[in-house]
């Protein structure tokens, strides 16, 4: 009798055992309701700001990894020392810093860092912009005739009076036309020189041909190359927002020890420039052949013809005086 009740005793622990097994396995998980947002970078950023206050500016780029979730953002930061507008940040402080921004949303929350660099030209210990061999001072004594109709020709020995000279003679007849490039100058040199050499009256046009010595004076690489002439642009469009900045694009030369450097930071500026309405990228390095170079890095007077009607091509409006 005891053997048979535990025998019943035990199919009915082992029914109700199997039972509740299949009652578990009916059982669906909790769903989860709550929406994927991703997650939202923002890369740091690095400002400049010079000692007469001009200053770079730097554009804010969040990444969200959905971005069909992105959204809107606040920035808080210390207002003291940057400004943001839109995503563009510009320093205010002549100082050495790093700011924390906070970019806010109703789902992201996240932190970057702002770097000020104060540039003191006269300070520098490189050697990038030693203007001591250069005679700045005479060509800052040539733009005090510019106007704010003058299309000025600056930069490397392209616009210096030795070789672009005898063609100005006559093509600048007629027109508020004035030209002070410098031999043998740099991108950096023009950081530290353009301010001095045009002095307070923001030129119609400010024309460049900057870069080439960069490479074959310098031999710098193309990514600093391409900071350096950034930099500079930025800086001159501060100082003088309402000139129009156009740059010829480095002209290669008959030694092509840097022609891929050249070719890079061409394409490089061809695209950066392109997203501002206020600096334009003259494409002259394909029209201009090694036979048109007299001494293999310069055109003869009769090709800066080619330069000239690339500028006009570009749209820049030359005055007549």
């Amino acid at each position: 009798m005891k053997l048979k009740f535990k025998a019943v005793l035990a199919a009915a622990v082992t029914a109700l055992t199997i039972c509740a097994f299949a009652a578990g396995c009916t059982d669906k998980p909790e769903e989860n309701n709550t929406p994927d947002y991703g997650t939202l970078s923002i890369d740091d950023l690095k400002v400049f700001m010079t000692q007469d206050r001009s200053c770079t500016f730097a554009e804010i780029q969040p990444v969200f990894s959905k971005p069909e979730k992105a959204e809107s953002l606040t920035y808080t930061y210390d207002t003291s020392s940057i400004k943001i507008e839109g995503n563009t940040v510009t320093p205010i402080k002549r100082e050495n810093k790093e700011v924390n921004v906070r970019a806010k949303s109703e789902h992201f929350n996240v932190v970057f860092k702002v770097e000020i660099e104060f540039l003191k030209f006269a300070e520098d210990s490189s050697g990038l912009y030693d203007l001591s061999r250069f005679d700045v001072a005479q060509r800052a004594e040539l733009c005090k005739e510019v106007t704010a109709n003058t299309t000025l020709f600056i930069g490397d020995s392209f616009m210096d009076n030795h070789f672009i000279g005898e063609y100005m003679r006559s093509f600048a007849q007629g027109k508020d036309v004035l030209h002070a490039g410098i031999s043998s100058t740099t991108s950096y040199h023009w950081e530290a020189a353009y301010s001095t050499v045009i002095g307070s009256t923001a030129p119609k046009n400010i024309v460049m041909h900057v870069g080439t010595n960069n490479f074959y004076d310098v031999h710098d690489l193309t990514s600093d190359t391409q900071d350096s002439l950034t930099r500079l642009f930025m800086l001159m469009h501060s100082k003088y927002p309402s000139s129009n900045i156009y740059w010829f694009n480095i002209t290669q030369r008959s030694d092509t020890s840097y022609a891929q450097n050249v070719s890079e930071t061409n394409v490089y500026m061809a695209e950066w420039c392109a997203k501002y309405d206020w600096i334009t990228c003259v494409d002259t390095c394909s029209k201009v052949t090694t036979a048109m170079l007299g001494d293999g890095v310069h055109p003869t007077t009769e090709n800066y013809k080619v330069f000239t009607d690339a500028l006009v091509e570009a749209g820049c409006e030359i005055t007549e005086k």
